[in-house]
């Protein structure tokens, strides 16, 4: 009877979840991929992120109903995000901190610290933080002088909104460097943020970089719609290999259906395609090309423990947004051709199976494309992705350790396509995983957590890479479909077999750790040790180290 009674109260306060997306960086996707490999949530599809706060809401309500077979440090790690969603499941904020609702005294009170916040239950909610990121970054080529830097980044987030169906949100940060600016400018989002890799001749603004994320959300019982512009991340584990972090930020709008245990996904995004150089009579200038993206899924939930998805991709450019691919129930790779083949499709399935407690399968077969009646025979059209991995939490109630495996193997050409405005790029960069194709790619992760507040993770990755030939100004000579920005060629040759060309060995060490102190204030250091070698005796050995603190007020 308490048990009915709490599930019912839980129900009833999810009502009061406010509208809004948690960032895909979250901690929270640790959590719930955790707990569903337990068994304890009945319909997490972790292949898209993020969810909204509502979704996170609702798992967390599972969890709580559950909270009994939970270890001890599970059970501290539940309290905590019961604190960062505390709106979200009761309506209420008695745990939380506004500077300008109470001052000061509460920054280190271990309650979930705003810089402002104002509720009326159902009717209307606003959140506001502030957002601090202090760093030093650190890299050495192994032979050479040490390069440095130090980052800061400054500014804020905003939430609203209004009778739990309507909300948006706001985010504008800006940053500057002290030390080397090419290295400030390679690292994470600045490598291609138009700001810090633009000078001007009075050097004013020259060390300055700003980034801005926003997007207007409804949220219904089974429909939610988004036009902004944020992160999305498409794929399971660590690879990601439809849409990752690599490229930058994109502008889409986006449409979910879910109903018991169907669901479909829909978006169409703005990608930045390559600059070119236009000479003119005044100045230089370099125009970058329209190009779009659009995607669709369907998935379904089987018992529980066994989820089948389908989807496509397609990916256009140098002309406007095309209403053939507006449409989220239309065939893509039928419409392409009526569209006269001209744009670069791709079709995908995936699964995941955790029929056994605390082990989940993976796995992703993506098709670029393929010719079933030349298979085996190196045709360079046969293009196909396949992604398969493990992730375990056997062990965690004994010793909190959680191990990942992975396997990516990427075919030539993969990505690419005959006309290059339309690889799977924005701005030059992948939009999925940034491992190259015609490459065979094994990771391994294990994440250790010694304490609620302190996680761990040690990363491992091999990769083999069959590299194009490239001659004066890195123009390709011979093409063994191994760079997704050079797809086939009319003078190409017609086969081409997995890992052929220029071998190429990427082995890359990662180490991070971060901890908590206090609520919403976290300490990090990272270390990276990456040995790249080539066959004829290149090789390079990078290593790179970060600490710093981040801080949400």
């Amino acid at each position: 009877m308490k048990k009915t009674l709490l599930i019912f109260l839980l129900s009833y306060a999810s009502l009061f979840a406010q509208v809004g997306y948690v960032e895909y960086s979250n901690p929270i996707y640790g959590f719930l991929k955790r707990m569903d490999s337990f068994g304890l949530l009945t319909d997490y599809d972790e292949f898209e992120i993020p969810k909204t706060r509502k979704e996170i809401a609702g798992y967390l309500k599972e969890i709580i109903a559950a909270k009994e077979k939970l270890s001890p440090l599970d059970r501290k790690i539940l309290d905590d995000f019961i604190t960062e969603f505390e709106f979200d499941l009761y309506g209420t904020t008695k745990y939380a901190g506004g500077i300008f609702n109470d001052g000061l005294s509460t920054i280190f009170s271990q309650r979930e610290n705003y810089l402002f916040y104002f509720t009326e239950k159902k009717s209307f909610s606003v959140f506001a933080n502030f957002l601090g990121d202090a760093k030093y970054f650190g890299r050495n080529y192994l032979g050479d002088s040490l390069q440095s830097t130090s980052i800061f980044d400054f500014g804020g987030i905003a939430r609203v909104s209004f009778y739990d169906k309507i909300g948006f949100s706001i985010k504008a940060t800006n940053g500057t460097f002290l030390g080397n600016r090419n290295l400030a400018a390679s690292t994470e989002n600045r490598k291609y943020n138009y700001k810090i890799h633009t000078t001007t001749s009075s050097n004013l603004g020259n060390d300055f970089f700003d980034e801005t994320e926003g997007y207007l959300l409804g949220e219904f019982d089974y429909l939610k719609f988004k036009i902004g512009r944020d992160r999305k991340i498409v794929g399971y584990l660590n690879f990601h290999p439809l849409v990752s972090t690599f490229s930058p930020p994109m502008d889409y709008i986006q449409l979910n259906l879910n109903y018991k245990n169907f669901g479909f996904s829909f978006f169409h995004g703005k990608l930045l395609g390559t600059s070119v150089v236009v000479f003119d009579t005044s100045q230089n200038n370099n125009p970058i090309f329209e190009k779009f993206i659009s995607y669709h899924r369907f998935y379904y939930n089987f018992s529980n423990h066994l989820k089948i998805g389908a989807g496509e991709i397609i990916i256009y450019a140098n002309r406007g947004v095309d209403f053939s691919y507006l449409n989220p129930f239309n065939f893509y790779k039928s419409t392409e051709h009526a569209n006269q083949d001209r744009d670069n499709s791709m079709l995908f399935f995936d699964l995941t199976n955790n029929s056994v407690n605390g082990l989940k399968f993976y796995a992703t077969l993506l098709i670029d494309d393929i010719d079933f009646g030349k298979l085996g025979s190196g045709w360079y059209g046969n293009q196909t992705l396949l992604h398969i991995g493990a992730y375990s939490s056997q062990l965690f109630n004994i010793l909190p350790i959680e191990i990942e495996t992975e396997y990516l193997r990427i075919d030539p050409y993969v990505f690419t396509h005959r006309l290059n405005y339309n690889n799977f790029t924005s701005l030059g960069y992948s939009i999925g995983t940034p491992i190259q194709p015609n490459s065979s790619t094994f990771g391994l992760r294990l994440n250790y957590l010694p304490h609620y507040r302190i996680r761990a993770s040690l990363k491992f990755s091999y990769t083999v890479h069959g590299a194009n030939v490239t001659g004066d100004n890195s123009n390709t000579v011979k093409n063994y479909g191994g760079d997704i920005l050079v797809g086939h060629r009319v003078n190409d040759s017609e086969q081409v077999y997995f890992l052929q060309g220029i071998k190429e060995y990427i082995r890359n060490f990662y180490f991070d750790i971060s901890y908590e102190p206090y609520n919403n204030f976290f300490a990090f250091l990272s270390l990276n040790f990456a040995n790249e070698s080539r066959k004829g005796n290149i090789s390079r050995k990078i290593f790179d180290s970060q600490f710093g603190l981040k801080i949400k007020l």
